[in-house]
């Protein structure tokens, strides 16, 4: 759509008729050039009228608008003296408003010679100029050769001459300044083939009065100073290290086609990484714009105009391109038979490989790109949620040392927490309360259990219902090998795999919670319901991104009810039950750390799987000592006493007790105290009998 933009002032150019302040006079010359030289009246010129009243009033044929005795012959002999009247008047005529100035401007920022610099500003006034655009229509569906013919006419250079300055190779297109749409045939006017993305770039042009950069304003900014140090990325290794020295050699020399794709979860630090390498260059860092200058968002393809922008007015600077939320820019398949998404694929595949700057590619969902784009990148980067060694050094120094032990805790042990969401939650706390105190913890916290709900993740704090008991003993575990020897054995071999069996609440999660505090090491818990998809692939890719992070975090880890994703392969029905298992294999054969399987259904296993344990653990019921030990412990935490020991002896020879049925009773007694030892006993038993197995009667029941 033309921009429509009124000045100031309304001065009439010709006393022969009526003319609008929208309309420059270098615009009025094209339009009688468009009517008269191009042939463009014999559609504005109808039988009785003309095709559009307002180019008529602007050409100075008001008059004969609303003739009852409308002659087309009489209407077209008018147009040419209103012509011959304005030649007379303005013999010479110049670029309205600021846009000579700017257009030289740009040209010996980026390069455009005189023809270019015409074209540019013939462009721009076609669409600024609501009369030049209306009547540019009037010469109806323009092939791409007839287009040439126009521009040629108009801006008085040679037919052979237009094509090659808006060839693909040529500047302007390469710039991203306008777009020649060649393979259009549905929509085809003059304005529709010559097309410039942004409007905020043709009002720069036309009336802005800054530096030559600031038209570019629109497309990219330079970023503001990170706040984070290398060390704040020590979690990733050797990358930084690869990534600082290759960009380092790319500036010196010049190189093209350099990018760098870093991938990752929202808010772990992508933005300040590519801030953080552009530091360590001594270079500056210009993020490409995702919004207009209405803080709406633009296309992909805008996007795109806009980074050729960058790459052609910042060629002469040590300068390194960002491109944030890159997924719309890479989904090319929007619509399945279009040749549009083809075009745009080849044109990101030959601009990865020929940019003159290095660029930052930062994307939230590595699934959108095909593997055809990231064989392209030089430098992948995939940026997880922080180890909790990583994430205890960022609470404290986005917080200042300021929060309390608890809430720091809490903080570190929450596998989701990003830096992002830390230091947001910090810096607004912190603002409204600026000494430490329960305030400051109270806020933070607040504030970041509102964010994680949002996000679809569990609040601070949740993890307290897993942790032990103060009693808590292997020895309160019926096991059919010793566990005493166990942690020694681990301490001195930590790459293990075990398998942990047995019926319900008979300790395998507690077990494995007391290995991982026994040997100081995190404990990552993973179930089902955290790692399968209905989607194909889906779940094999979260156990490879739940082995890959364990691995990081040098965790312990625990996937519970692994008989979902080891499952005999003999009985599976579906071919993604047989690749979710070879992909548990898999990354149970590479994982270098300790790994816990636990299944209450031992024999439902694949026979493979069977052999990659180094141990196999029996969990079973309760001994009558060890149920009497539980007993006399929880009555103790409870408050409670069985002086003649009866409760206890009868218990003790229930044969289906578990440690999860005194944890569950535990849990009751918070909001319904038991009121005497017998008490917690019936409950006990009641657990214990409702898995006992339930005997049917023989023959007819009456």
């Amino acid at each position: 759509m033309p921009i429509r933009r009124r000045s100031a002032s309304s001065t009439t150019l010709r006393a022969s008729g009526p003319h609008s302040s929208d309309t420059c006079a270098l615009s009025l010359k094209w339009v009688f050039m468009l009517m008269l030289d191009l042939g463009g009246h014999r559609n504005f010129i109808q039988r009785h009228h003309f095709n559009d009243d307002e180019i008529a009033a602007e050409l100075g044929l008001q008059e004969l608008v609303d003739a009852d005795d409308f002659s087309p012959a009489l209407a077209l002999r008018r147009l040419k003296r209103e012509r011959l009247v304005f030649d007379l008047a303005f013999p010479v005529v110049g670029y309205p408003d600021r846009l000579q100035a700017n257009v030289q401007a740009l040209g010996q920022l980026i390069g455009l010679d005189a023809i270019e610099q015409r074209i540019l500003a013939f462009c721009v006034l076609l669409h600024t100029d609501p009369c030049l655009n209306d009547a540019s229509d009037q010469l109806g569906a323009l092939g791409f050769n007839r287009t040439m013919r126009v521009l040629s006419t108009l801006l008085d250079i040679p037919q052979q001459d237009v094509s090659p300055y808006l060839a693909n190779e040529g500047r302007l297109a390469r710039a991203g300044l306008i777009e020649v749409n060649a393979r259009s045939c549905t929509v085809s006017t003059l304005s529709s083939r010559l097309v410039i993305e942004s409007s905020d770039f043709l009002q720069q042009l036309r009336f802005s009065h800054g530096q030559p950069i600031e038209l570019f304003k629109y497309a990219f900014r330079l970023s503001p100073l990170g706040h984070l140090s290398e060390k704040d990325y020590h979690h990733l290794g050797r990358s930084i290290e690869i990534a600082t020295i290759y960009l380092k050699k790319a500036l010196a020399e010049g190189r093209r086609g350099v990018n760098i794709l870093l991938y990752g979860p929202p808010g772990t630090g992508k933005t300040q990484l590519s801030r953080l390498l552009a530091r360590l260059l001594g270079a500056s860092l210009y993020e490409i714009a995702c919004t207009d200058s209405d803080g709406d968002p633009v296309s992909a393809h805008q996007r795109l105009c806009a980074l050729r922008s960058a790459m052609s007015a910042l060629q002469t600077q040590k300068a390194l391109l960002l491109l944030d939320e890159i997924e719309d820019i890479f989904d090319t398949s929007p619509l399945p038979f279009s040749s549009k998404s083809k075009t745009q694929k080849g044109w990101i595949n030959r601009m990865l490989e020929e940019n003159s700057l290095p660029c930052f590619w930062l994307s939230n969902d590595i699934e959108c790109l095909d593997n055809a784009y990231i064989r392209r990148f030089d430098v992948v980067i995939e940026l997880p949620n922080p180890p909790k060694s990583q994430r205890e050094q960022i609470v404290r120094e986005c917080s200042g040392d300021r929060l309390g032990a608890a809430l720091v805790e809490k903080l570190i042990e929450h596998q989701e927490m990003t830096p992002a969401v830390i230091a947001r939650a910090a810096r607004i706390a912190r603002s409204l309360h600026p000494r430490a105190g329960k305030r400051l913890d109270a806020t933070v916290e607040c504030l970041v259990d509102a964010t994680l709900k949002a996000q679809g993740f569990e609040q601070l704090g949740r993890q307290k219902a897993q942790q032990l008991p103060s009693f808590y003993s292997p020895s309160l575990i019926n096991a059919d090998i010793p566990l005493d020897g166990l942690i020694d054995g681990l301490r001195k071999h930590p790459e293990a795999r075990l398998c942990f069996y047995g019926p319900p609440g008979t300790g395998k999660t507690a077990f494995g919670h007391w290995l991982a505090r026994e040997l100081k090491k995190p404990l990552m818990v993973q179930r089902v319901s955290d790692l399968v998809s209905p989607y194909v692939g889906t779940t094999e890719q979260n156990l490879a991104r739940a082995f890959e992070k364990a691995s990081e975090e040098q965790a312990v880890l625990l996937l519970d009810e692994v008989d979902s994703f080891l499952q005999d392969r003999k009985k599976a029905t579906q071919s993604w039950e047989v690749t979710a298992v070879n992909e548990m294999l898999t990354q149970m054969e590479s994982y270098r750390g300790l790994f816990i399987a636990s299944t209450n259904l031992m024999r439902d296993l694949d026979a493979a799987s069977l052999r990659r344990f180094d141990l196999k653990i029996h969990f079973g019921f309760l001994k009558p000592l060890q149920i009497q030990t539980l007993f006399y412990a929880h009555l103790q935490t409870l408050k409670l006493k069985d002086p003649a020991k009866t409760s206890g002896l009868r218990l003790s020879r229930e044969a289906n007790l578990t440690p999860g049925d005194f944890a569950l009773v535990a849990r009751r007694a918070r909001f319904k105290p038991f009121a005497s030892a017998e008490e917690l006993a019936q409950a006990l038993l009641a657990e214990s009998r409702l898995k006992m197995p339930v005997q049917r009667p023989i023959g007819f029941v009456h």
